[in-house]
């Protein structure tokens, strides 16, 4: 900056202008734009500290100035300033330094706190909309309004397929369903609705509200009509325990979710926004709930737990060629298999009445058989 510098000169007549100031050795001369200088002897200085912000310096040097002002904001100017001064001028050049810094420390702090905020809120955000909203939507939704969510789900889900509404396939499906939903306890207001769909695919998919679709390559690669009732037991806890839900509205962007959560919104375009739904991927910890109870359903229904894990080993003897689509989004096989069989050992079964379905019949009359 050197010994001189701009500041603003305030004229005891009025008005405001620029002005050059030039540190002398004794005194400021100050060079009004457009008037003669003036020189103002440091030790005669009157200072005062003014602005919305508290951050100019005002001088005058009383009585020679009249109410004639010189403004000063510029830290470098005020802090040369300052060296050259004492008293309580010195002490309010300097102090309106110190007072800049912590201003700019506070605006720092802001500014940090800000961002912070933005980002908690950022991060909020993103929690509620993939962690927390879908939960809040599972336990605001009534099973009613879930159902009309499966049903949209299951008209989007059989679009272009095949359904199977009729012959020995279909009515096995049907009695199975009709056994193990007679024995559920605590249902909340689901009415279980299995559709039979031709598919070489070795799969079941439960929806929200009660709808499982059933692929016929399941039929035909089970041994018996009590396995196909383990797997159909096991997707049933996946509707009773509201996972399909779960599921279905984790895949969902997040206006769906808000549509969701505020009662409102086109089902049909929501389900359809989910994608491939019989893909739907559950945790351990639901799989395994799921494999508990319906373990204890199948003997509720008056049929052999052992089926359930005797399904399994037949899927995973086919592992050398690839896992079959219900266990590539059934993880940990091996592991589940023998938990399976434990279960099973510890769950009699008090009133035993096995299926009577003719199963080789049923086979027997799946597409390609």
């Amino acid at each position: 900056m050197g010994d001189s510098f701009q500041a603003v000169w305030f004229a005891a007549a009025g008005g405001s202008r620029p002005c050059r100031v030039e540190l002398g050795a004794g005194s400021l001369v100050i060079e009004p734009a457009g008037d003669a200088a003036v020189r103002w002897p440091y030790p005669a200085l009157a200072s005062e500290i003014g602005g919305d912000d508290r951050e100019w310096a005002f001088l005058s040097c009383p009585p020679a100035s009249g109410n004639a002002r010189l403004a000063l904001h510029d830290p470098a100017a005020i802090l040369a300033l300052a060296a050259r001064t004492s008293g309580h001028v010195h002490d309010d050049l300097t102090g309106l330094d110190a007072a800049r810094r912590r201003h700019a420390a506070r605006h720092r702090r802001g500014l940090t706190t800000g961002l912070f905020a933005v980002a908690a809120v950022a991060v909020g955000g993103w929690f509620l909309l993939t962690r927390a909203a879908p939960e809040i939507v599972v336990a605001m939704l009534p099973p009613a309004g879930e159902k009309l969510l499966g049903e949209a789900a299951l008209a989007q889900m059989l679009l272009g397929e095949t359904a199977i509404e009729a012959g020995p396939a279909a009515e096995a499906v049907r009695a199975i369903v009709a056994r193990l939903a007679a024995a559920v306890t605590d249902n909340p207001g689901y009415e279980f609705d299995v559709r039979l769909v031709e598919s070489a695919a070795v799969n079941a998919a439960a929806l929200p509200g009660g709808k499982i679709i059933v692929f016929s390559g399941l039929l035909a690669e089970a041994g018996s009509p009590a396995e196909v009732a383990g797997v159909l037991a096991h997707e049933i806890q996946h509707v009773l325990h509201r996972d399909a839900l779960r599921g279905l509205v984790g895949r969902l962007g997040g206006s769906a979710v808000i549509a969701l959560m505020l009662g409102g919104g086109d089902l049909a375009r929501i389900a359809g926004q989910a994608g491939e739904l019989d893909q739907l991927a559950y945790g351990r910890d639901q799989e395994r709930a799921a494999d508990r109870d319906g373990v204890l359903l199948l003997a509720r229904a008056g049929l052999p737990p052992a089926a359930l894990p005797a399904f399994f080993e037949r899927l995973q003897a086919q592992e050398a060629g690839g896992l079959p689509e219900f266990l590539s989004t059934h993880p940990d096989t091996a592991a589940r298999i023998v938990e399976l069989h434990r279960l099973s050992a510890a769950t009699p079964v008090a009133d035993p009445r096995p299926l009577a379905i003719d199963w080789e019949a049923v086979r027997a009359s799946l597409p390609g058989h």
